[in-house]
C-alpha cells in the first residue's frame, strides 16, 4: 500500500510550525554508508545573502527552534556568525555534527564554550569497528577526542549532547532506551558522557539505497519498513512541525525530501516563507516515509513512540 494510504486526514497537513532546519552546506568530511544527503549532493554552501533571508524569516515567524544541518555544517566558513545572530530570535539552537574535525575552529570552539547550543553528534556506534566500517577508517578515533573536549565545555552534563545511533544494515533500530544504555556504558570506559542517544531507522535513499540495491535487499527492507508501521508515530511526525531549507533557498517537508528533490506543496523558497502569514500547509509524502513510521518511528529527535 502507498505510504499516503495510510495517514489520517487529521495529519494530512502541518500543526504550527515550530523548527526552522537549515541545511548550510552540501559538504561533508565523511563519506558514510548509510547517508542519505551526500549521493547527489552539489556540494553548494549557503550564500550570504540566503543567510540574511533566514534571518528575517526567523524575525518574522518567531520559531522556537533552528536546527542547523548540511553535509557538515562545522565546514561551513559563515557558520559562528549565522548562530550568533539567529540566537536572537531563537529559544533554540540544535547544531548537527559529525564531530570528526574541529581543529583550527577557534572561534567555533569559543562560541559553543560561550552559548548552551544543544549539540547532535551522530555515531552510529559505540565501537571503533562499527563505526569506522559504516565512515571510514580512522573515524571513531577522531570523533572521541572531540566529545572529550565537548564534555570540558560542560555539554553531556549542563548543556545537551546527544548522540545518534543507525543500523549497521537492513533492520530497524532497537529499543532506544536500551541502546543509550549500552552507549553510555561502552563510551564511560572512554572518559565520554552524553545527555542522550537518538535512534534514527536509516532510510531507503541515498547511499543506503545502493546498498540495499548492492545486497539485493532493497524490497526486503521497504516490506520491513511497510510491515512495521505505526499508526501512533504519525501525529508527531517533524514534517508536521517543521520546515526545511537547502543551501540555495528552497523549501521541503523534511530533510528526507531535501535530499530526494521533492519540494514542499505550498510556499517553494525562503522569499515566499518571509512573505507568508501562515505556514501551515499541505504534507507531501512518498513511500519511503515508511522508515520515520516504522517500530517506534523515528525523527530528528529520535524514536516518534513507547517501544
Amino acid at each position: 500500500m502507498q505510504f499516503k494510504d495510510r495517514i489520517d486526514d487529521a495529519y494530512r497537513s502541518t500543526g504550527d510550525i515550530d523548527v526552522f532546519q537549515v541545511n548550510i552546506t552540501g559538504n561533508c568530511n565523511l563519506r558514510c554508508a548509510h547517508c542519505h544527503v551526500m549521493k547527489d549532493s552539489d556540494h553548494l554552501e549557503m550564500s550570504e545573502d540566503v543567510m540574511d533571508k533566514c534571518i528575517e524569516a526567523l524575525k518574522k515567524h518567531h520559531f522556537h527552534t533552528l536546527d542547523i544541518t548540511g553535509g557538515e555544517p562545522t565546514t561551513h566558513p559563515l557558520l559562528v556568525e549565522f548562530i550568533e545572530r539567529a540566537s536572537e530570535y531563537v529559544d533554540e539552537i540544535i547544531l548537527r555534527t559529525n564531530a570528526v574535525d574541529f581543529a583550527g575552529r577557534d572561534d567555533f570552539m569559543k562560541l559553543i564554550d560561550d552559548r548552551n547550543i544543544h549539540i547532535v553528534v551522530s555515531l552510529p556506534c559505540y565501537t571503533e569497528e562499527n563505526v569506522d566500517d559504516q565512515r571510514g577508517t580512522g573515524t571513531y578515533h577522531r570523533v572521541i577526542p572531540n566529545l572529550r573536549k565537548l564534555n570540558e565545555l560542560g555539554y553531556g552534563d549542563s548543556k545537551d549532547l546527544s548522540l545518534v545511533y543507525n543500523p549497521l544494515g537492513a533492520f530497524l533500530p532497537g529499543p532506544q532506551e536500551g541502546l543509550e544504555h549500552d552507549y553510555k556504558e561502552h563510551l564511560g570506559d572512554k572518559d565520554v558522557a552524553f545527555s542522550e542517544l537518538y535512534t534514527i531507522t536509516n532510510m531507503p535513499i541515498g547511499f543506503f539505497k545502493d546498498k540495499l540495491k548492492e545486497e539485493g535487499l532493497e524490497e526486503e527492507y521497504m516490506t520491513l519498513l511497510e510491515d512495521n508501521f505505526n499508526e501512533d508515530t504519525v501525529e508527531n511526525l517533524m514534517c508536521r512541525y517543521q520546515i526545511s531549507v537547502d543551501p540555495r533557498g528552497y523549501i521541503y517537508d523534511c530533510d528526507f525530501h531535501q535530499a530526494e528533490g521533492v519540494p514542499a506543496s505550498s510556499y517553494k523558497t525562503i522569499d515566499d516563507v518571509i512573505e507568508a502569514d501562515d505556514l501551515k500547509r499541505d504534507i507531501v509524502w512518498r513511500d519511503y516515509c515508511y522508515g520515520c513510521t516504522a517500530g517506534a518511528g523515528s525523527s530528528c529527535g529520535g524514536a516518534l513512540a513507547d517501544e
